[in-house]
């Protein structure tokens, strides 16, 4: 498709219309009520697949300005994603980091936070983890996080790696959905924290009679 400069009007367009949706979802106005998420992901889908061929070669000011625009709108929208999970969030244990290239299933049950590092597909731990599938944080660890690493907050590391052999099978999220794509899908969300639950119940003994009692999140890393 050739470039045709209505398409670009109507991607910059469709750029301000994310950014005041962002405004208004951070703001919680009364116009919120006439903002269409359902709708908005539909075009962000729609322009994604010709993008590439909607933008003109020779015109980098503009470009260079659509991506500044982006960057601000994607900026927000991790702002407002991360209040997502403030209900999990601990209070007497520091917030736990989500590695970079992956991330963490996180529940909390009974005052005892359970998180379990997770690496996108290309990536691996940087150390092994066969044994030790989750990280916890409770009365019981003296409000620190159980983690291998320095930080007290950063539980593991996902780094490059064209296998992946360093944790069991269930630590890597599928070939054809990262975490980013896991938690913007509810049924791959349910099934990764289910898939957890149902290991915690084999490692800890009250769990099993308390996951109704959970809260749950997945956390991503930038």
């Amino acid at each position: 498709m050739k470039y045709n400069s209505l398409l670009l009007w109507q991607m910059l367009f469709f750029i301000g219309t994310v950014w005041l949706m962002t405004d208004f979802i951070e703001a919680g106005t009364a116009d919120c009520k006439n903002a269409d998420l359902s709708d908005l992901n539909h075009q962000v889908k729609k322009f994604s697949q010709c993008f590439l061929e909607m933008l003109p070669d020779d015109k980098r000011t503009e470009i260079n300005s659509l991506a500044w625009s982006l960057q601000q709108v994607l900026d927000r929208l991790r702002e407002v994603q991360g209040k997502a999970c403030n209900a999990f969030m601990p209070k007497n244990c520091t917030v736990p980091e989500a590695p970079k290239n992956g991330g963490l299933v996180c529940v909390s049950i009974d005052s005892v936070h359970y998180c379990k590092p997770m690496c996108n597909q290309g990536y691996d731990f940087g150390f092994l983890r066969r044994s030790r599938v989750y990280e916890k944080c409770g009365a019981s660890t003296g409000y620190s996080w159980t983690t291998q690493l320095v930080g007290g907050n950063r539980l593991a590391d996902c780094i490059s790696s064209p296998i992946a052999v360093s944790g069991v099978k269930s630590a890597y999220f599928p070939a054809h959905m990262c975490c980013q794509q896991t938690i913007a899908n509810a049924t791959a969300e349910s099934e990764q924290i289910e898939i957890f639950l149902r290991e915690l119940a084999e490692a800890e003994k009250d769990v099993s009679q308390k996951r109704e009692m959970a809260i749950d999140c997945i956390l991503c890393g930038n």
